[in-house]
């Protein structure tokens, strides 16, 4: 005979059982109902698709931005992500080491490095590329703005090449230990950075406001101080962000131990 609903009620273990039967239930009705919201990718201009975090999570982007850096790590983007994921880093503002701001920077086509042909992109082009009719509320939410005026891979590789030439600087060693040619991007590995050193050594060089760099110093160098230096605007927003400067494999850790967490109520 099947035991009664009570028998099990009062079975502690029974119990047990039954609470991890109805989570995982829950969890997996939770995992069917986001099923449809995939179909945000090919027509994102509906309620349903205003926060992607239900079909494309932080932890997603992430992992679109290690495929972006793996490729092309010389890319200013990827030097900012570089500082986000350092712990030791806390001269960028948490805003800037969210993912999706990260990604703006790199796949963006307002401002940022507007790299549409690389796959890395292809998820962030379908809800947020040029011309696309969106409801996505993270492709125009304030908290998740790219960097302006973030120097593009060429200009930061042709300006890195040139103001670290015949006179760079005299206070950085920088152009020395780091040299860049404007041909071979490989053989330069940090060209933003290596122009961000230079213009911190002498800002009155052409190369940096030839750049952009000036110019997103200017606008918010205090939040940027890693890549700007002291002199511009006061520290408003830098510092740690828990939340937003998790790597790939921490957000990975959290969700598994969140999960076995609750699955072992």
């Amino acid at each position: 005979e099947d035991p009664s609903f009570e028998s099990i009620a009062a079975d502690p273990h029974s119990t047990h059982n039954m609470l991890r039967f109805i989570i995982v239930l829950a969890l997996a009705a939770s995992t069917y109902a986001h099923q449809g919201d995939a179909t945000c990718f090919n027509d994102p201009n509906r309620e349903v698709c205003k926060d992607a975090e239900d079909f494309y999570p932080k932890f997603a982007v992430t992992d679109s931005l290690g495929m972006l850096c793996t490729a092309m790590p010389h890319m200013p983007g990827c030097a900012v992500k570089s500082c986000c994921d350092d712990a030791s880093c806390t001269d960028v503002a948490a805003k800037y080491c969210e993912p999706w701001s990260l990604i703006k920077n790199i796949c963006g086509t307002q401002s940022g490095e507007m790299m549409t042909g690389m796959m890395g992109c292809s998820n962030f082009n379908k809800l947020c590329g040029k011309d696309v009719a969106t409801m996505v509320s993270q492709c125009t939410d304030a908290a998740t703005v790219p960097i302006a005026s973030l120097p593009t891979t060429m200009k930061s590789l042709n300006n890195a090449a040139t103001v670290c030439g015949a006179s760079p600087p005299a206070s950085s060693t920088w152009c020395t230990a780091n040299p860049c040619t404007t041909s071979d991007a490989p053989n330069c590995a940090a060209p933003f950075t290596t122009l961000s050193e230079a213009c911190k050594a002498d800002s009155t060089k052409s190369e940096c406001s030839a750049s952009g760099w000036t110019a997103m110093c200017t606008t918010d160098g205090g939040n940027l101080q890693k890549f700007c230096g002291s002199g511009f605007t006061t520290k408003v927003e830098v510092g740690t962000s828990s939340a937003a400067r998790l790597s790939s494999a921490s957000l990975l850790a959290a969700a598994v131990t969140a999960f076995a967490v609750i699955v072992n109520v």
